[in-house]
């Protein structure tokens, strides 16, 4: 049951932070930006901080061990599926980055993306040494999910002209 305490608690802050997040905002369209954030961040958690008693991970891989814990910081060793699923899972986030500010810079989106990116990746480590939740940290899943983000802002960014942009206008937070 201590393995399942990262995602426990990391859901119950996401949870107060949404709560009070919702009291600032009235409309419905920005509540459920709010919490289509949240469900995304337990999505998240669930997919990168719980135990797992298999691997995804389909490379053959030179992973280093800090007292067993695993983690790669040889990035492109090989180029598999996992690589092109991780672009994928963080394109939701760039699309919610959007959906703060649309504004943003891309030295922004970069930085933001590659701080989301950095904190689960950091958290699989430290958990799996605190914990034993059977999670590698890659370098790979770091670049992968940076770019993902970035790829969701830029995607949204493209579309959001004429017709969709007075779709999905309410549910901007700036």
């Amino acid at each position: 049951m201590l393995h399942w305490f990262p995602f426990c608690g990391y859901f119950l802050i996401a949870l107060v932070l949404t709560i009070n997040a919702f009291s600032r905002y009235q409309q419905f369209s920005k509540r459920l930006t709010i919490f289509a954030f949240l469900c995304y961040f337990v999505i998240i958690l669930r997919l990168c901080l719980t135990p797992v008693t298999f691997s995804f991970i389909t490379a053959n891989r030179n992973l280093r061990y800090f007292h067993g814990v695993p983690y790669n910081l040889l990035p492109f060793q090989q180029l598999d599926l996992e690589w092109f699923l991780n672009v994928i899972m963080t394109i939701p986030l760039g699309v919610l980055l959007y959906l703060v500010g649309r504004k943003s810079s891309f030295i922004t989106v970069l930085a933001l993306s590659f701080l989301f990116t950095f904190f689960i990746e950091g958290n699989q480590f430290v958990c799996d040494f605190l914990f034993h939740i059977g999670r590698v940290a890659d370098i790979d899943d770091i670049i992968t999910n940076t770019i993902g983000g970035v790829i969701g802002f830029y995607g949204i960014k493209l579309v959001d002209r004429g017709f969709i942009d007075k779709i999905i206008h309410p549910f901007f937070l700036s």
